[in-house]
């Protein structure tokens, strides 16, 4: 490395790293991320092993996004009223309580209310991020800050499903006596929860406390708008539909043992992480509209593709393409969306879109689930590749080169695909 480098790196450290509690609160995400990860690779597989199927699962998963959905407004209410750092504390402590009853008590409507509560208590870490992010960092350091933690994310999720396949045998094996395939991911699953507990010691030492300030939603009156969500909606109704039951779908349809399944989900998180990567070249290239709308087919080719798959090797080198290219849309979206709004709308079109995109996803969850078990996997694979195309013709709306976007600048720039 030559002087010029090493002096970049000092610049970059001095000038744009995060530092202090910044880092304090890292830790506390990364117990949080990966005790969460192994988890929820796990509970699926586990309520599959005591009793319940694939249309359960779905109701299972939508009753949690509507927590989740219901949990933000009181989130920001509560961080407001009491500071993050107790807000989080306390949440983190609703979602480890809940967590474990929901591997102890296997009722279908206790399951069913606990999963509204665990997606309340869990949507409060991620209504809190942002703004302990920002209260940790100064400006020049938070978009290093941000990408630290949304990358970590992605890492951490990666390892907790792969910690997640080996930590039954383990298990069993430390066992006093030997432990029954339920016994085992039962006992990881309160593992998992203990090792979430140990993000109160970072927690503690925060002085977070800023609130999350309270806003006001106005209509979307703009008419990129009225075009946008109606396209978010359907796109919605495809990242909902899938991946909740991909941990499923290779381990009972493909046949992969659970360790094969937990490294196929593991190595898709990494290959998300240089999707994401990758995706400003592409929108570069192609412009943010027609990358997003490529994006879209491209999703749509490989869940076809995936549907009438031969055999659980074809099946895992289609979803890691499936997987990269949906989540190579993320970044176009948001971006497309920021791009094409007055920055006063801003935050309620990034409200509207959350709402609109976790609304579809509520969906998604609980018609998946029931089709599956009625049509089976080819099928409902089918259809949903046939819903990510109907999103992508949406979109191609988005490239009329009449809509007029205000950037940041305050000038009005034409958005071209």
């Amino acid at each position: 490395m030559n002087i010029a480098s090493v002096k970049g790196v000092q610049s970059w450290w001095t000038t744009r790293a995060p530092r202090g509690q910044f880092w304090t609160y890292f830790i506390a995400a990364l117990f949080f991320n990966f005790g969460f990860s192994v988890f929820f690779f796990l509970f699926n597989l586990y309520l599959l092993s005591v009793g319940f199927d694939e249309r359960l699962l779905g109701l299972i998963g939508s009753l949690m996004a509507v927590g989740s959905l219901c949990g933000t407004i009181p989130a920001g209410i509560l961080a407001e009223r009491f500071g993050l750092r107790w807000t989080l504390t306390g949440s983190i402590a609703l979602a480890i309580v809940v967590s474990i009853l929901r591997v102890t008590i296997l009722w279908h409507p206790a399951q069913f209310a606990l999963a509204v509560v665990s997606g309340c208590a869990l949507s409060t870490w991620a209504v809190c991020l942002s703004p302990s992010v920002a209260g940790l960092t100064t400006e020049r350091q938070r978009p290093s800050a941000f990408s630290l933690m949304f990358a970590s994310g992605i890492s951490i999720a990666g390892l907790g499903a792969l910690a997640a396949g080996r930590l039954p045998a383990y298990a069993s094996l430390l066992a006093p006596k030997p432990l029954n395939v339920t016994q085992s991911d039962c006992t990881v699953l309160v593992f998992a929860c203990v090792l979430v507990v140990l993000a109160f010691i970072p927690i503690s030492r925060l002085t977070l406390r800023s609130a999350v300030p309270r806003k006001r939603l106005t209509v979307p009156s703009a008419p990129f708008l009225r075009r946008f969500l109606p396209a978010m909606a359907a796109w919605g109704l495809v990242t909902g539909a899938f991946p909740p039951f991909a941990s499923v779908y290779f381990f009972h349809h493909m046949g992969l043992s659970l360790r094969g399944t937990s490294s196929v989900l593991s190595l898709s998180q990494l290959v998300q992480f240089g999707a994401i990567l990758l995706a400003p070249l592409l929108f570069r290239w192609m412009g943010l509209a027609k990358g997003v709308m490529l994006t879209q087919l491209a999703t749509a080719a490989m869940l076809l593709s995936l549907a009438y798959a031969h055999d659980a090797t074809q099946a895992v080198w289609l979803y890691w393409a499936y997987m990269s290219v949906q989540c190579m849309n993320e970044p176009g979206i948001y971006s497309l969306l920021m791009d094409c709004v007055h920055p006063s709308e801003r935050n309620s079109a990034s409200s509207y879109t959350f709402f609109i995109s976790a609304g579809s996803q509520i969906v998604a969850s609980s018609a998946v689930g029931i089709s599956i078990v009625r049509f089976g996997y080819p099928a409902v694979l089918t259809g949903i590749a046939i819903l990510a195309v109907l999103a992508a013709l949406l979109f191609r709306r988005l490239q009329n080169p009449t809509l007029f976007a205000r950037a940041a600048n305050g000038r009005e720039q034409v958005v071209a695909g």
